[in-house]
């Protein structure tokens, strides 16, 4: 007599049942490992932080300056 466990296949208690158990356990414990790892990389990215250097706000106030005085018509088209 064969036993059915919820999803459809057989319960074996013997070695390969046993056997089956333990790979179906390293199986979905892989799968969880690589999800955690995922989630933790896209935790990472949206947690990381990014730097300006102070040529890039530098930078970027020229060009702020420069918009304005277009605005302000000061620059020639």
């Amino acid at each position: 007599e064969v036993e059915l466990s919820s999803d459809g296949s057989a319960v074996n208690t013997g070695p390969k049942g046993v056997i089956n158990d333990w790979r179906r356990f390293k199986q979905l414990e892989t799968e969880q490992r690589q999800e955690q790892r995922r989630e933790m990389e896209r935790l990472i990215k949206k947690l990381s932080m990014t730097c300006r250097s102070h040529l890039d706000e530098e930078s970027d106030k020229q060009k702020q300056k420069e918009l304005q005085e277009k605005i302000n018509g000061k620059v020639a088209w």
